[in-house]
């Protein structure tokens, strides 16, 4: 998943810092005479609050025309992209970058609490001819210093619009080892649900799930976070294995428990490649019965529950009580055939086909019995 390119970071001169913010505020102006701002809003509103910033953004990119003669090019010509160096010096994707930084920093610092300093005390003894320094602690009010060098780090990466509904979930899910791990792969990161899924991953596991997975990494943060702890858990010769072998079905995979793996880990490659995507939803305990039989029967068994059931597969297999209430008996019934492979997959493939009604009957049971518990 290729990431957004972050603009090049800038620090604005007074001169430079007068012009963008001037122009920002004739933008307003002009919104607000066409009952498109409210007129209550003034600029400091405006980059202390996420939300309000963002639709100000959006609302900028909808109707820029209004505003021509006020964001102009070098050389007076109106704009209609992000990159183009504005008579102010800056690209509009700049001016973006800068408010969204703004907005991060009075979010992170907004809130503070009493923080023990340090402070070197003079006292003065006998009709102050005598001066005494020494070292004391104290208690001040102010920002919090772990605080602060989250907010450096995560400046390195915030610049885009959609970023603003996200600050408050970076603060309150990542730490700072975190997102020195993560990195770039904050771009990544598209909603507070999945950094809040990230955040129960320590920096440890972060970095090996990143050391492993390589130029994944940013597609497993994407689509898939709770899939860091599944890679992690694999070596890199297995992650590129199953990788390959699920495609992009491996993010679910990767995202099953601790159990299944404990499962999974005792089969080799070949007898993996016979499961296939049925190890991204199949339950430990059936995986469990299925090790009883060797490779062609497991075979066997995998191709004729596919025939049988279908898309109605996972919503069977997954279930754990599958593996005790029937799948045991089919397991035990296939142990004692001796037929040649080829055989056996024609007549077995019969059997479990003729078990269809029986399993989805039991199924429905099942279903209804978990929604009256």
């Amino acid at each position: 998943m290729p990431l957004p390119t972050l603009p090049p970071q800038i620090e604005l001169d007074a001169e430079t810092r007068k012009g963008v913010i001037g122009g920002l505020k004739l933008v307003m102006t002009r919104f607000q005479e066409r009952q498109l701002l409210d007129p209550a809003i003034n600029y400091q509103a405006l980059i202390s609050d996420p939300d309000l910033l963002q639709s100000f953004i959006w609302l900028f990119v909808d109707h820029r025309d209004l505003c021509d003669d006020i964001v102009q090019g070098k050389n007076g010509e109106p704009v209609r992209d992000e990159d183009t160096l504005l008579i102010c010096k800056v690209t509009l994707n700049q001016i973006q970058q800068l408010l969204v930084r703004t907005c991060a920093r009075k979010m992170f610092e907004h809130e503070k609490s009493l923080q023990t300093v340090t402070e070197t005390v003079t006292r003065k003894a006998l009709f102050g001819l005598i001066k005494k320094t020494e070292q004391v602690e104290t208690q001040r009010l102010g920002h919090d210093p772990v605080e602060e060098r989250k907010l450096r780090e995560l400046l390195q990466y915030v610049a885009f619009a959609w970023q603003l509904p996200l600050l408050s979930a970076y603060r309150q899910h990542l730490t700072l080892p975190q997102m020195v791990e993560l990195g770039d792969g904050i771009l990544a990161l598209r909603s507070p649900d999945n950094i809040a899924k990230v955040g129960r991953f320590d920096a440890q596991v972060l970095r090996k799930t990143k050391t492993t997975s390589g130029p994944d990494f940013p597609d497993i943060l994407a689509h898939q976070p709770n899939a860091i702890g599944g890679v992690a858990a694999w070596s890199r010769d297995m992650y590129e294995f199953y990788r390959k072998l699920l495609g992009d079905k491996a993010w679910t995979f990767f995202a099953r428990e601790t159990k299944f793996f404990n499962s999974v880990a005792a089969l080799d490659k070949t007898a993996a490649k016979v499961y296939g995507d049925v190890l991204c939803f199949i339950a430990a305990d059936n995986l469990d019965e299925l090790q009883r039989l060797n490779l062609d029967k497991t075979e066997v068994m995998v191709t004729s529950l596919r025939g049988a059931l279908g898309d109605r597969l996972p919503l069977v297999i997954s279930q754990p009580a599958f593996a005790k209430d029937i799948l045991r008996k089919i397991v035990d019934n296939l142990l004692h055939m001796n037929q040649e492979k080829d055989v056996l997959m024609t007549s077995f493939a019969l059997t479990m086909r003729s078990m269809e009604g029986t399993i989805m009957d039991w199924l429905t049971k099942l279903n209804e019995s978990q929604e009256t518990a």
